[in-house]
């Protein structure tokens, strides 16, 4: 460039600032400059014709809107840690397309969204390449009448290079997220038009609703995720579910519930809502334990799949609530982690990409299964769908390099979208396509023999049967060597049955369920003390040992959502609680509530003694105006009674509006043990130090004579280490009455069991009057059944 066009662009630039006041630094002129250029006619540079090699396997001819990033390729020289020069050849070993774990960035950078017409041809809809912004723009919607799209603009601070051990890669990252923002595209004039945003949001993954308003996962509620041992939530809000008009404006959250996380919903055909959900509220975090004590799962393998209405309210778990797995049509074992990217096949099959976050690309397997009558997740005993089926046999999602054949990596798969003639549209990532694992000289020795220095690169790919038992059998969309291509949606106009919510005929918002009497709450496995952590995972959970006939009532309380990083409270739970109180049960074991609307809230089974036998440990809510109808208690594989045919069909609801506190240790529990304890337990029992006698994993504050050994092995951790549901020696964090605490309070063993029933667990021991009133009772009981919090929340 000449000095003199140098200086006239900054004239430009100059007097463009001044003329746009706020418009007040270079981000905000180069996002401008964006805007006008992409409501520009395209120009011969953006649009591109099918090599013959392109088209020679295309099977069908549709139009069709996807994103591309750069893929990095060709030879770089790069310093390794030691000091020492080495060339890469397969540098997209450490590239990164958007996953669980790589939510609003941290994956490869710019992006453009593309269309590309049946014919071959292709039009940049929106480019942040060109001009080297630091955004992608992703998740593209179509409206139902096949004219307008709807994405996200993830925009970054910077771009960042990538990193592995020691070593900075030549790979381009979205950097930090600053915010992201819908907009809409006229797919006729190509016109771009942002919606209502508020600066610093991350506003993403938006799909149309039937009647013309949008549905998609916002931070604006500012809710962080819960509290657990161990687990820290992350830097920024985590997204939820909304609703708004067309333009964004009126925007209402309608998953107030999900306190982890909501993404990606995806209209299906009978007009309910599918999405991305993810659980890890009180033990759904410790189904498993990474060989540690009490340690939790991988959390961003933990999403499940979930539907509401097309107004948000009536929500069911569809698939992967019980971490179950499934075999393929070779007999291979796959088990359910991210399950992310939703889709449906013509015949009505909805379809689901699952993954190992983070290394992976957001690529593994898909799952596709027929849907169940509504409520219904499944069979028994892992409720699973009972046509639930693998698309392809050579795909996995392990956390691992994909099938090796003849020499060559197959690859994983992704991004489901169904086609007309049942097949399915996919992203397909072709080679290695994981970064788990090795150092910067290994990873490019293990591909060097790979077609063209290969380590992983995504095209979209269509199917030609399904299951797929080969790559050989897919059919090429569009997969260019110097782009990531993802996340299609073929450009048509479609229609969807309408969803309309149950309604009280009010205001008011009422649960009821026609038969909590009719349960499927017992474990899938036979209890295992110390092993139970499988069992009390799932989300729904019963004390072994006792009758389901005791269920006297169902308890309600309010969770407190987490609006700050900073941790003032712990319980094991994960967010503070209100208690909205207790609701009998009628005669034939049915009830009717009425609850405050868009309010988070859990579910327990109580006793006559207002004990929790059962659980619920997934939070809900009720949208305004909605009578919300179950029939059973954790009923999933079958219906139960008609509604029309309970005692609560023509009762009146109870009303619980009025919340309370629940007790704290601080408060309600330290006094007690003043009163009634510590003249006795001087020393061998830390009755006034919380932390030492609720959190005890490993017995440390336990007499060397009464801790119990629960595995063999040096290590005293894993020796002595207690796994939830058990928190220490004393503290279930499930039941008071498996609590050892309760029962010496109490004077008397309450799991219904005996301490010979199982000759390894807790036992109750010695008499031990405690002098501890009936009401004390109470209020300790109650503190360990809503979580042992040491600090409680505010009425």
């Amino acid at each position: 460039m000449t000095i003199r066009r140098i200086l006239c662009a900054g004239l430009f630039l100059l007097v463009f600032l001044l003329l746009n006041p706020a418009l007040g630094s270079w981000d905000d002129y180069k996002d401008a400059k964006l805007r006008t250029r992409t409501n520009q006619p395209t120009s011969k540079l953006e649009t591109a014709k099918l090599s013959d090699s392109d088209k020679k396997t295309q099977a069908d001819t549709f139009s069709l809107v996807y994103t591309r990033v750069p893929r990095t390729h060709g030879q770089h020289d790069v310093t390794l840690k030691n000091g020492s020069s080495y060339r890469l050849e397969s540098p997209d070993i450490w590239d990164k397309l958007p996953d669980s774990a790589n939510m609003f960035d941290g994956f490869n950078a710019p992006g453009q969204l593309v269309l590309r017409f049946s014919d071959g041809s292709e039009k940049i809809l929106y480019d942040c390449v060109t001009d080297k912004l630091p955004c992608v723009p992703l998740d593209p919607s179509i409206s139902f009448d096949g004219k307008k799209l709807l994405f996200s603009l993830y925009k970054g601070s910077s771009f960042r290079k990538g990193w592995w051990a020691g070593t900075t890669l030549p790979n381009l990252y979205l950097g930090v997220s600053v915010e992201a923002q819908l907009h809409v595209i006229d797919l006729a004039s190509g016109d771009v038009t942002p919606l209502t945003h508020s600066p610093g949001n991350m506003d993403v993954s938006p799909a149309w609703l039937p009647d013309g308003r949008i549905i998609f996962a916002s931070t604006r509620a500012g809710n962080y995720r819960p509290w657990l041992d161990r687990i820290t939530p992350r830097g920024k809000p985590e997204p939820q579910l909304f609703i708004a008009n067309a333009d964004g404006s009126d925007a209402k959250n309608i998953t107030p519930h999900e306190l982890s996380t909501a993404m990606h919903p995806f209209v299906l055909k009978n007009g309910r809502v599918a999405y991305s959900s993810l659980w890890m509220s009180h033990n759904l975090a410790y189904g498993g334990t990474n060989g540690g004590v009490n340690w939790p799962n991988t959390i961003d393998n933990m999403w499940m799949v979930s539907d509401v209405d097309s107004n948000g309210g009536d929500m069911t778990a569809l698939l992967g609530a019980h971490r179950a797995s499934i075999k393929d049509a070779n007999g291979r074992r796959k088990t359910m982690k991210a399950l992310h990217f939703l889709g449906q096949r013509k015949n009505g099959d909805i379809c689901v990409d699952n993954y190992y976050r983070g290394n992976n690309l957001g690529l593994g397997d898909i799952f596709c299964w027929t849907p169940e009558p509504k409520g219904i997740e499944g069979k028994l005993p892992h409720f699973l769908p009972r046509n639930i089926y693998s698309v392809a046999t050579w795909s996995k999602s392990n956390d691992e390099p994909s099938w090796k054949i003849d020499g060559i990596y197959q690859g994983k798969i992704g991004y489901p979208e169904g086609l007309d003639n049942n097949e399915l549209m996919l992203t397909v990532g072709r080679g290695y396509c994981t970064d788990v694992t090795g150092t910067v000289v290994g990873f490019q020795k293990a591909v060097e023999n790979q077609p063209e220095k290969r380590a992983c690169d995504t095209g979209i790919y269509q199917t030609t049967q399904i299951p797929s038992v080969s790559m050989s059998d897919l059919s090429v969309v569009v997969d260019r060597p110097e782009w990531h291509e993802f996340g299609a949606r073929i450009v048509r106009g479609r229609a969807a049955q309408t969803s309309k919510m149950i309604t009280t005929g009010n205001d008011t918002c009422q649960l009821a369920s026609s038969d909590a009497g009719t349960a499927e709450t017992s474990p899938s496995q036979p209890y295992q003390f110390n092993k139970n952590y499988k069992a009390s995972a799932n989300h729904g959970g019963e004390i072994d040992g006792l009758s389901h006939s005791e269920l006297a009532g169902i308890r309600f309380y309010e969770i407190v959502p987490n609006h700050s990083r900073k941790r003032g409270f712990k319980n094991s739970i994960g967010n503070k609680l209100k208690l909205l109180g207790d609701v009998p049960l009628l005669k034939d074991k049915s009830f009717k509530v009425e609850l405050p609307c868009d309010t988070p809230y859990l579910m327990a089974g109580i006793d006559t003694q207002g004990l929790i036998i059962k659980r619920d440990q997934v939070p809900q809510s009720l949208r305004p105006g909605e009578k919300r109808v179950c029939t059973g208690c954790h009923l999933h594989s079958k219906a139960g009674r008609s509604y029309e045919k309970s005692k609560a069909f023509t009762a009146l609801p109870i009303s619980l509006s009025e919340p309370s506190p629940v007790p704290s240790y601080e408060k309600d529990i330290k006094p007690i043990f003043i009163r009634h304890c510590v003249a006795c337990h001087t020393g061998d029992v830390p009755l006034m130090d919380y932390s030492k006698l609720v959190w005890d994993y490993a017995q440390e504050f336990v007499p060397d004579d009464r801790k119990l050994k629960v595995r063999e092995s040096k290590n005293p951790r894993r020796r002595y280490g207690l796994q939830r549901p058990y928190s220490s020696r004393y503290v279930n964090t499930m039941f008071a009455r498996e609590s050892l605490l309760y029962w010496k309070a109490a004077n008397q063993r309450m799991d219904g069991r005996a301490d010979e029933t199982y000759p390894n667990d807790i036992d109750f021991g010695a008499n031990h009057p405690s002098g501890i009133s009936a009401t004390e009772l109470k209020v300790l009981g109650n503190w360990l059944d809503s979580g042992a919090g040491s600090v409680q929340a505010s009425p």
